[in-house]
């Protein structure tokens, strides 16, 4: 087992229970990577999320939190661009929706030499369909790429995956029988947060409600949630009449 790992560390529930397992119940040293997305609204509430996680393991385990280096931060647009890896990704999203981040990330642990960045997909994830069959398992528990596999899907071979076969309530299990569930509690998930809250719309919280994590959200944002089809049904009149209205005019 690696005594020094490097972890992307999105200040999420799946890379913070990572962090926290790894510095608590593991005891190893955590290199933590966070890569900023100024076109997210969302990128100072994660690294808060990241602060709060923090002090809160500081009051649980000062030693597990001695663990834990400074944070890594880089922004996306300062990612080397890569386009043998970039082209790979792009004939990948072909198949199925796969997340811009697999583009950047293959090319940030590329560029900055690192071989092993653990990033916490779970068994939930959407990712799964692409690491599914093409992943080994380590002797440490974890799962890494097959060096075999000389498909588009190798841009995945930068990256190991210590909870492709874990859930999110596995997660709040463990963290609830290790002591530090107050700790992941700090994570944060919302993309497009309301009065400071989760809105309840975006794919996170979406994702986190279909994963049974749902009261994690306050009451307005589930009310949101289970309306959202019909806000959405009650906007498309207004908006097939502004577009009407435009066209006419354009046509005048």
């Amino acid at each position: 087992m690696r005594s020094r790992i490097d972890v992307l560390w999105t200040g999420g529930w799946d890379s913070t229970y990572r962090v926290l397992w790894a510095a608590m119940v593991e005891k190893r040293t955590v290199v933590p990577h966070y890569i900023v997305d100024l076109g997210r609204a969302s990128s100072l509430r994660e690294l808060q999320a990241i602060s709060e996680v923090r002090a809160a393991l500081a009051g649980i385990d000062p030693d597990a939190a001695a663990r834990i280096e400074p944070l890594r931060i880089t922004p996306v647009s300062e990612i080397a661009e890569i386009p043998d890896l970039s082209a790979a990704y792009h004939r990948l999203t072909q198949q199925a929706h796969l997340g811009s981040q697999y583009d950047w990330l293959a090319r940030y642990a590329k560029s900055e030499g690192i071989e092993h960045l653990e990033l916490s997909v779970h068994v939930d994830d959407k990712a799964y369909h692409f690491l599914k069959g093409r992943v080994v398992a380590t002797e440490d528990g974890s799962w890494t790429f097959d060096d075999r596999v000389e498909t588009d899907e190798a841009i995945f071979r930068f990256f190991d995956f210590p909870l492709l076969e874990v859930s999110k309530t596995q997660m709040k299990a463990e963290a609830e029988r290790h002591g530090f569930i107050e700790a992941l509690e700090k994570a944060w998930f919302c993309y497009t947060p309301i009065d400071r809250a989760p809105c309840g719309l975006c794919n996170p919280c979406r994702y986190t409600i279909e994963e049974n994590m749902g009261y994690r959200l306050p009451a307005k944002a589930l009310r949101r949630h289970r309306t959202r089809h019909l806000r959405r049904a009650a906007r498309a009149p207004r908006a097939l009449w502004r577009r009407a209205t435009k066209a006419f005019s354009s046509g005048s």
